[in-house]
């Protein structure tokens, strides 16, 4: 006797798509609120704190925004080289890469160049080493055909690796002796409401998002890119040249990743230092995800996790909550909505043998 679990792919009912996640949240929260209670902490004052550090007030709110700004870009470039059926976890280096390179340029353009000449090359430099550096991975898949999810992992490694040697080398600012960090950058990219940090990389973002849904669904490359995710044999059938599309999709989600690692940098901060990113780019897959690899559907996704950083941040501020368990509740939901997911696309079946 054994049993044997069975996936079966099914259809739901439009409505199903917002049930299920909603029921995620609501397992995910009442499993948290019995984490807060082992430690110690009212579970509703602690989800009060987590609702006010999310929306709070009109600063608390824009600071969401700001937060959605980098999932957003990294989700919607995610959701291309996923569509092709290749699996970048590499948007966290991509990320640290294009936080790198903006600051660099910047600092050494900004005391010869006017700020917007800085910031837009900067920007533009970002997004160029992004791109190469996973399109770097997606040519290795697609010629030699080294597994894309190990390679990317690596890089990852790498470049936060670099990160830390030019901390403590090229980009340290000789007036930093808590913790390595660059130098001050004067070049800033503009604030859209007086009094919050909300910039103009969000309105950004939520452009590039919008192009992303023409270029996925509206144009020939888009279709391909679909076609081979879909189906590369159908695809290599139909003439498409699914290297280039592998390729090429590594480079558009790069390109992105490191946009947002030199927003981050220019619009947040105003330096570099080592924990620029913090995981930022892993959680920008499930973000993806939660979107069905749709640039619109990505939109919300993204305001959805931002809330729920800021949320676990303040909570942890707030309350005195500690690091391990803040960390624990925001893993929670990603599992239950993760789990969501499987349940939305396929019938599970347990069969005894």
């Amino acid at each position: 006797m054994g049993l044997e679990i069975k996936f079966t792919e099914r259809e739901l009912h439009p409505i199903m798509y917002i049930i299920v996640p909603l029921g995620a949240f609501s397992l995910a929260f009442l499993c948290g609120g019995i984490l807060m209670s082992w430690a110690g902490v009212n579970p509703i004052s602690g989800y009060e704190a987590f609702i006010s550090g999310a929306i709070g007030s009109p600063v608390k709110f824009a600071d969401t925004l700001v937060r959605t700004t980098s999932f957003l870009l990294m989700g919607v470039g995610l959701a291309f080289a996923l569509r092709a059926r290749v699996f970048n976890i590499g948007a966290e280096g991509q990320y640290i890469m294009g936080a790198i390179v903006g600051t660099w340029v910047a600092l050494l353009l900004q005391e010869n160049l006017p700020p917007s000449i800085t910031i837009i090359v900067s920007l533009i430099m970002a997004m160029v080493i992004g791109g190469l550096w996973a399109g770097f991975a997606g040519y290795l898949k697609a010629t030699l055909g080294i597994n894309e999810v190990v390679l990317t992992v690596i890089m990852n490694w790498l470049a936060f690796k670099l990160l830390q040697w030019l901390l403590r080398g090229p980009l340290k600012n000789p007036l930093s002796e808590m913790w390595p960090m660059s130098p001050p950058i004067q070049a800033k990219i503009p604030v859209i409401i007086s009094g919050t940090r909300l910039h103009l990389g969000f309105i950004l973002a939520v452009l590039i998002a919008i192009g992303g849904y023409f270029l996925m669904f509206k144009t020939n490359y888009g279709f391909k890119l679909r076609v081979a995710g879909m189906n590369p044999d159908a695809a290599k059938y139909a003439g498409y040249d699914v290297r280039k599309i592998i390729i090429s999709s590594m480079i558009l989600s790069g390109s992105l990743a490191g946009l947002a690692g030199a927003i981050e940098v220019l619009a947040v901060y105003h330096f570099l230092y080592e924990g620029i990113s913090i995981g930022l780019g892993y959680t920008s897959i499930i973000v993806a995800l939660v979107g069905k690899l749709h640039p619109l559907a990505i939109i919300p996704s993204a305001l959805m996790f931002g809330a729920l950083y800021n949320g676990v941040v303040y909570l942890q501020s707030a309350l005195g909550v500690s690091y391990t368990l803040s960390k624990a509740m925001e893993g929670m939901i990603y599992l239950f909505v993760l789990i969501s997911e499987v349940f939305l696309k396929y019938k599970v079946r347990i069969i005894r043998r």
